[in-house]
């Protein structure tokens, strides 16, 4: 149905494809009876293939809560997409007539906001959408220049306006510019960035929270009900005040708010981006991935395991191959349980059809502001479906709740602010109708797609609270995925992956729904401290259990964890690097003296922490080099002469800070120790307080160092095979046993350790699951420009500033949609660009969007990402080769390189000269695969100068050299001088011998180079860090290797 200017359509909330509240929010969930569960309609366009499983779509039902009383009068659908829009465009409507909506009854503060902003502007209007594209085009270039300094270049507004004024004083000198535009002319970037559509309320709503209770209620209601306080019994909170503007319209603005950014309207922006439908496809490998299949359930897949196979990818993992489609959440009407229910026969794998998996985060709260104590924090969705390297790139990450400050909300206020993203998941879990873009050029289809909701990425007290478990000082559940007691972690047992008694998530699902269904808060505690098992907005998926939805994350768990707890609570702390003897140097200065001299490549710019100085902020990645390095200072600490004796370090004095320490930790492993052999009725086994005391064995401490260290340097790879896995779960179990033996307090992290296979096995290697993405996220989210006001108004500031990098890939299409072009808009879409550079978008403005798409499913660039292969420094300058003695080594380098050139030097008659000087450049760095190669000659490159080549060769770099021969465009390379390093003349015999293939380590000739060699820059394959160690018998150079990979390059990949 076409619309005209002056008509309007009343609509029901259903037909745009989204979910609304209705004008009566439900009761909280805390204190109302537990509902019958029913299975609610599809969505419009899903089709029903239960009779036949052949079908291309499928659709699942899950519960879906829609209410809605009211009605819109609107003249398009608010989720119309940028395509719509351009064929509307190209049928004849103007811009200014697409988007009008109304909403009868006073105007809320987000529906306002603007006009307020912009008095000094005219027609700031929602019809004022696109109006740019009506105006003249140095009017709407200098919008998006002010569009582009504020969302890439963070400039404050009062700048922006400043720039727009004088981009108005400027181009009201241009006669060619009609006088009524000019007079027109926005004046602030909110006015601007209407005008050029690039707002972002069609993905974000901002929904209103009682400042007591935290009820939600919808924008809707606030604008249309009588009653200004909360609906909960005996709550009373004020939901909004009614202020009168200037104009004289009435405003309502609301005491608390948060914004949400719906996952559909995102999944269909990101479908209509160049190449992302068919990177969604990339894990397709196999050919029953093309077909209808069955789920493989986890058993078969483990019997059918190799366990020599690399495990890189979700899509290597269990987990993908064995999610059903078609899962119905029901409840059985006898017994109460309630379980999930496959409604299709024969059972259809998932991921054969046109579905998206996802991965919620919910990353630890981060302060919003400098100047006070306001925290907010954020939940984003991330597409498992990408290949890894894409799928953590801001671009593709969908940031959809920030929560209010200046606290951490409640767990009814968290289920409250939750259930607007789980209705919508629960509308993508039966399928949703999308334009699909496809090809270039491209083809645009609608089709019905699916989404699924996997797992939950977060560190641990995020997974437990989102999650509904109990807690780290829970006796009975303090475990996600066993039945393993707190007590329990005292003694080996609660280390004993063979004894664990797993949770089984369909009796936690009864355990979520029984609570949910209690009625009093007594019953529901008793029930919670039983069971370990709360109802949480997440219970409502079919498909999601807690204990297998969960998977571990390593970098809180690894890093800032267990690395941190080994430092500080078991070296430090209980005095083991203390000084044994009067005269020996103090072991601290000698550890921290190797980490000073230790050489790294300048790009890690966290060094890991020098003991005397663990007591501040230490990052993760701190914690991860440390991890990498840690066994060979500490060497260096512990030993007399060449070894560690297998003495015991002497205990200080009772008052000394390490005894006190000591004694403090034993008595609370005592008291751990007691209640679990009263646990298990034989309190007499229970050792006595003085046989709880810690171990002060130097080598014991030095051989679970290196354990720890061994068997994260497994784990922590993009790739990993299941061979490994076992291997350094077995070294991290006995690791922690070893402990409690030694009587070393442990806290829950390390039982958490005890369960990282099962992560792995179901959802690949532990890149797919760890947080560094979130965390770099919301940095991006707290460096947005704001004006620190609480309450809801700084948290839609963050979330709009987070949706402006999808506003410029909506520009630039709307750019190259202009009928015709000028210069000044080419240059415009390169500005553009330059946000966007690297993705997709570029790649079809340079015409290589199908070798983009290719590079991207290529195994070496799921393990490394897109870089270009080769860049050089800036900075360049002409050598001569005879004046550095290499003229000889060149010419033999670039005859074997061209064997059928002809290259020849000075007495030689062949084809091509190779002169002295002017064709080779010198330069400071270059970067190969995203890491960078410097010159040991050169200022800028000496801190990159050291790296392997050919796998786990170490040199040197003394140059980096660029040949050219003019007019053979096939004839550039880029070679580096290198010298090697050399091998051991007499051979050392360090701790750590026997797993130095585990740990990347090598001894090398200390001080000692091989001579000059060019070598093709296409041969680097790492970095290190470098030791120098002293022995008895001699000095050493000692290299541990920083990559956690050498996956191997495909052969079309190899640049030359």
């Amino acid at each position: 149905m076409e619309l005209s200017e002056e008509e309007s359509a009343e609509i029901e909330p259903s037909q745009d494809g989204m979910d609304y509240d209705n004008g009566q929010p439900e009761e909280p969930a805390s204190p109302v009876p537990f509902e019958q569960l029913e299975p609610s309609e599809r969505s419009p366009g899903a089709q029903d293939i239960r009779s036949s499983p052949e079908i291309e779509v499928i659709t699942t039902t899950g519960l879906i809560i829609c209410w809605m009383t009211h009605t819109m009068t609107i003249k398009i659908n608010p989720y119309l997409s940028i395509w719509e829009i351009l064929f509307l465009k190209r049928k004849g409507m103007g811009w200014a007539t697409l988007w009008t909506t109304r909403i009868s009854g006073y105007q809320t503060e987000e529906q306002v906001v603007q006009a307020d902003d912009d008095l000094e502007g005219v027609g700031e209007g929602a019809g004022d959408r696109y109006r740019a594209f009506d105006e003249h085009e140095l009017i709407r270039n200098a919008y998006i220049d002010a569009f582009v300094q504020k969302t890439v270049f963070g400039a404050t507004h009062r700048a922006i306006n400043h720039q727009l004024r004088a981009a108005c004083r400027t181009i009201s000198a241009n006669p060619n510019v009609p006088p009524e535009d000019i007079a027109s002319m926005a004046q602030t970037i909110r006015t601007a960035e209407t005008r050029l559509g690039v707002n972002t309320n069609e993905i974000i709503t901002t929904y209103t929270l009682c400042p007591k209770c935290r009820r939600r209620y919808t924008p809707e209601y606030i604008s249309t009900t009588d009653n200004d306080t909360c609906l909960n019994p005996e709550c009373g909170g004020v939901l909004f005040v009614v202020r009168r503007l200037a104009s004289g319209s009435l405003r309502r603005v609301s005491s608390l708010t948060f914004p949400f950014a719906s996952p559909i309207a995102w999944i269909k922006h990101l479908l209509n981006l160049p190449g992302m439908s068919e990177l969604l496809q990339h894990w397709r490998n196999d050919e029953s991935d093309h077909e209808v299949s069955r789920p493989i359930p986890s058993n078969e897949w483990i019997e059918n395991l190799d366990i020599n196979k690399s495990i890189g990818n979700i899509s290597d993992g269990w987990g993908w191959r064995s999610t059903s489609a078609g899962l119905e959440r029901r409840i059985d009407p006898d017994t109460g349980y309630v379980y999930d229910e496959n409604v299709l026969d024969p059972p259809i794998r998932f991921f054969v059809y046109i579905g998206n998996d996802f991965a919620l985060s919910d990353y630890p709260r981060f302060q919003a502001t400098k100047e006070q104590n306001y925290s907010v924090g954020a939940c984003y969705l991330a597409i498992n479906n990408l290949p890894r390297h894409l799928r953590f790139l801001r671009e593709n990450i969908s940031l959809c709740v920030v929560m209010p400050g200046p606290k951490e909300p409640n767990d009814y206020a968290l289920d409250q602010i939750l259930e607007p993203l789980i209705d919508e998941l629960l509308q993508l879990k039966q399928g949703v109708n999308m334009t699909v873009r496809r090809g270039d050029p491209p083809v645009y289809q609608d089709e019905v797609v699916h989404g699924e909701l996997s797992q939950h990425i977060a560190d641990l007290i995020a997974r437990i609270k989102m999650g509904g478990g109990a807690g780290l000082k829970s006796e009975l559940n303090v475990c996600l995925y066993c039945h393993s007691q707190l007590s329990s972690l005292s003694v080996p047992a609660g280390y004993m992956r063979e004894e664990f008694r797993f949770r089984d998530p369909r009796e936690e699902l009864r355990n979520a729904y029984r609570w949910h269904a209690l009625h009093s808060i007594q019953e529901r505690r008793q029930l919670f401290n039983e069971t370990g098992n709360r109802f949480t907005a997440l219970h409502r998926i079919p498909g999601w259990h807690t204990s297998t939805s969960s998977p571990i994350d390593a970098m809180h768990l690894l890093y800032l964890g267990a690395m941190n707890w080994i430092v500080k609570q078991v070296l430090v702390a209980p005095g083991t690097l203390n000084k044994r003897r009067p005269a020996d140097p103090d072991p601290q200065t000698v550890f921290n003296d190797a980490l000073s001299t230790m050489w790294v490549p300048k790009s890690f710019s966290r060094l890991p922490p020098k003991l005397g100085q663990t007591q501040g902020s230490i990052k993760a990645d701190q914690w991860k080099l440390t991890s990498r390095v840690l066994y060979i200072p500490l060497y260096m600490e512990l030993r007399t002469g060449d070894e560690i004796q297998n003495t015991n370090v002497p205990s200080g004095t009772r008052s000394s800070p390490s005894e006190k320490h000591r004694s403090h930790r034993a008595c609370l492993l005592h008291q751990q120790r007691q209640k679990h052999f009263e646990s298990i009725g034989q309190p007499d086994l229970c050792p006595p307080l003085r046989e709880c005391y810690s171990s002060r064995s130097l080598r014991f401490h030095y051989r679970q160092v290196l354990r720890f260290c061994v068997s994260v340097n497994i784990i922590d790879k993009r790739s990993v095979t299941a061979n490994e896995i076992a291997f350094a779960q077995q070294l991290l179990e006995q690791l922690c046993k070893d402990y409690v033996i030694h009587n070393v307090p442990l806290p829950p992290n390390f039982h958490y350790m005890m369960h990282l296979e099962e992560s792995i096995l179901k959802s690949g290697s532990v890149y797919n699951t760890h947080v560094w993405a979130m965390e770099r996220a919301n940095k991006i989210v707290s460096q947005v420009n704001h004006n620190g006001k609480s309450r809801g108004v700084l948290e839609g500031t963050l979330m709009r500033g987070w949706w402006n990098y999808t506003a410029i890939q909506n520009l630039i299409e709307v750019m190259r949609s202009l009928p015709n072009p000028t210069e000044a808009d080419q240059m415009v879409i390169q500005d553009l660009l330059m946000a966007l550079r690297g993705g997709p978008e570029h790649a079809q403005q340079k015409g290589t969007l199908g070798d983009f798409i290719r590079q991207c499913q290529s195994a070496f660039t799921q393990h490394y990402g897109i870089h270009e292969p080769f860049r050089l420094s800036a900075q360049s300058r002409t050598i001569d080769l005879e004046k550095l003695g290499i003229y000889e080594l060149m010419i033999q380098f670039c005859i074997e390189l061209w064997p059928d050139a002809g290259i020849f030097g000075p007495g030689l008659a062949r084809n091509l000269y190779l002169a002295p000087g002017g064709m080779v450049r010198n330069h400071s760095y270059v970067e190969f695969n995203g890491t960078r190669y410097g010159a040991y000659t050169h200022t800028s490159g000496k801190g990159y100068s050291h790296g392997y080549i050919d796998g786990r060769n170490a040199v040197r770099i003394e140059r980096i050299l660029h040949v050219k021969f003019e007019g053979q465009a096939d004839m550039v390379c880029i070679c580096a001088l290198v010298r090697s390093f050399q091998p051991r003349q007499a051979v050392p015999q360090f701790p750590w011998d026997n797993w130095a293939g585990h740990l990347g380590t090598t001894s090398w000739e200390f001080g000692k180079l091989g001579e000059p060699m060019l070598v093709h820059a296409n041969r680097f394959s790492g970095t290190f860090a470098l030791f120098e160690v002293s022995m008895s018998y001699g000095r050493y150079w000692v290299t541990v290797a920083l990559d956690s990979v050498t996956p191997e390059r495909d052969p079309d990949d190899v640049h030359e």
